[in-house]
């Protein structure tokens, strides 16, 4: 597995190289028949879209994610939580500045796991009017944890059940590699599929530090500036007994600059290298959660 993630990284990298060569020689291309605002977020719910923020431009971003909500409990405790508003929350801050049109780098911190991230973006192609069908945008994120290690027990080993074991640095390291492809049908919907690779470095007995993944998700547009946008994430290893794949459904309100959305949700997580790895909850035992995506973009 060490050796498919040292694989993954470096094919990105080298895709990365060869792309930041011509990056800027692209800024003189003619806009042409591209298909605008196939997404108004370059974050749809917890999953990236194809989107990119316009050139010299920064992006804001605030995710929060409220506490679980049990329908099986009564009416009293439902509201005495106030929908789950006074439950653990999980909230990331992150904030994207675009190099040119295709391409963006960004910094987040997320609360679980106290996570600092650096991710990279850029825009393979643009759907067109005739000739492109797909925008295709290639993603890139780095993540490292600040939270203090638990303490090992005397009787924890390492997968070879002799080498006592103990937590080393780059423990901390997850990544996350992802091809995105979108397409947007009409002025109403928009639809896009995400192949995903995760790799940590450190993960729980009987977990493959490799996660192949997907996700499925898009977009419905309802008035002049709002949609219903919806999320399925699915994976395809380290899948335990009754696992229930994360799903979110929401309501997204955008301006030029601004784009405010509120959704329900079975995970609290946001850095999709957790997603996959953390149990969502049982949407069919009546558990949910609410959340909130807001993003400010500032022009030069």
């Amino acid at each position: 597995m060490k050796k498919l993630k040292f694989i993954l990284l470096g094919t990105f990298s080298l895709i990365m190289a060869g792309l930041l060569n011509n990056a800027f020689a692209q800024e003189n291309v003619v806009e042409d028949d591209y298909i605008s605002n196939v997404f108004s977020h370059s974050i749809l719910i917890n999953a990236q879209t194809t989107e990119t923020i316009e050139k010299s431009a920064f992006e804001f971003r605030i995710q929060h994610r409220f506490g679980e909500m049990d329908f099986n409990e009564s009416k009293e405790t439902i509201l005495k939580e106030f929908l789950g508003f006074d439950g653990s929350a999980n909230i990331r801050f992150s904030l994207a500045y675009a190099l040119n049109n295709n391409l963006q780098i960004g910094i987040g911190r997320t609360k679980i796991d106290k996570v600092v991230d650096l991710d990279a973006k850029y825009r393979l192609l643009r759907q067109k009017e005739s000739g492109t069908p797909i925008s295709l945008t290639a993603y890139f994120d780095a993540a490292i944890s600040s939270s203090d290690f638990p303490e090992v027990g005397s009787n924890e080993f390492f997968t070879d059940y002799e080498t006592p074991f103990e937590y080393k640095f780059f423990h901390r390291f997850t990544y996350n590699t992802q091809l995105l492809v979108s397409r947007k049908f009409g002025e109403k919907l928009s639809i896009q599929f995400t192949p995903t690779f995760i790799y940590k470095n450190l993960v729980p007995a009987g977990y493959d530090n490799f996660i192949a993944a997907t996700t499925f998700g898009g977009r419905f547009k309802t008035g002049l500036k709002s949609y219903v946008i919806f999320e399925v994430a699915t994976k395809f290893n380290n899948r335990m007994d009754n696992y229930k794949d994360p799903i979110s459904i929401g309501y997204e309100i955008g301006t030029a600059g601004h784009a405010f959305q509120f959704f329900i949700s079975t995970t609290n997580q946001i850095m999709e290298q957790n997603l996959y790895f953390n149990e969502p909850l049982d949407y069919t035992d009546g558990k949910f959660l609410l959340g909130f995506n807001i993003k400010r973009t500032f022009w030069h």
